[in-house]
């Protein structure tokens, strides 16, 4: 490396980090700080309407001024493992996760509320490979499962958690976030046996009918006539929702 090549790689360091902690590293000498407050507010404000369109919910029960003191310690800590922008809601998350640690100001469903938030911006966005899918009797057929779909157990109840409902008591829910046929984006709220009833026909390779009376044998519940009706409203209640799109199709040699 040529010593241009060094200093100008030593300028760009110093510009980044004074960018994204202001307060602590010095801006650099030949810029002056009419010009360098354009860059530090461009960067923090454009990641903010990240974090603020991913995370509208808690954002919004935070409050305006937590928000923004949550997202510039996320700014000028956090070591982003990718560049793109559309990644910045996983990276917050990871955030929250790993780094963040929460205080008294913070509602203890924070971690979940924006796991919930950020799964459904992913289901929205993640791109996936069109469906090979015929209508049919998912009972006796392999299903088709939505390509974005993601089954989730919480500790509150996520899903009604709203300006008007922020302090909700705890409150086990399990829910089911997917893309339909539509492209629309929907959830469903059902319960841990669901769940893993979710996973098996994730899985594939199982008939509807096999991954139920599987999942029905490994409870204990193969001869529950009730929890076996109960298992299949569920397979057609996912299939007109569109969590279960339809039927694998036959291929032809």
């Amino acid at each position: 490396m040529s010593n241009g090549q060094h200093d100008f790689r030593v300028i760009q360091q110093g510009f980044a980090n004074h960018i994204k902690t202001p307060d602590t590293v010095v801006r650099p000498a030949d810029v002056d700080d009419r010009h360098m407050a354009i860059y530090r507010d461009l960067f923090f404000k454009n990641v903010m309407g990240f974090l603020s369109g991913g995370f509208p919910v808690l954002a919004e029960i935070i409050g305006e001024q937590r928000w923004q003191g949550i997202g510039r310690e996320f700014f000028s800590s956090h070591q982003s493992k990718t560049p793109y922008f559309l990644e910045i809601s996983r990276e917050f998350l990871s955030f929250l996760e790993h780094e963040y640690k929460l205080t008294e100001h913070d509602p203890a469903y924070m971690l979940e509320l924006a796991h919930y938030e950020w799964l459904e911006l992913f289901v929205d966005v993640e791109a996936c490979d069109d469906a090979n899918f015929v209508d049919g009797d998912i009972l006796a057929s392999i299903p088709v499962m939505s390509p974005v779909v993601e089954g989730f157990l919480y500790q509150y109840p996520v899903h009604k958690i709203s300006i008007t409902n922020a302090a909700p008591d705890p409150e086990p829910s399990a829910l089911v976030v997917y893309r339909d046929r539509n492209d629309e984006v929907g959830f469903a709220q059902t319960n841990p046996f669901t769940l893993q009833l979710l996973a098996l026909l994730k899985e594939g390779g199982r008939s509807a009918e096999e991954a139920l009376l599987l999942l029905l044998t490994q409870s204990g519940l193969a001869e529950n006539k009730a929890a076996l009706e109960g298992g299949i409203n569920t397979l057609r209640h996912w299939q007109q929702l569109g969590i279960i799109w339809g039927c694998e199709a036959k291929t032809t040699n």
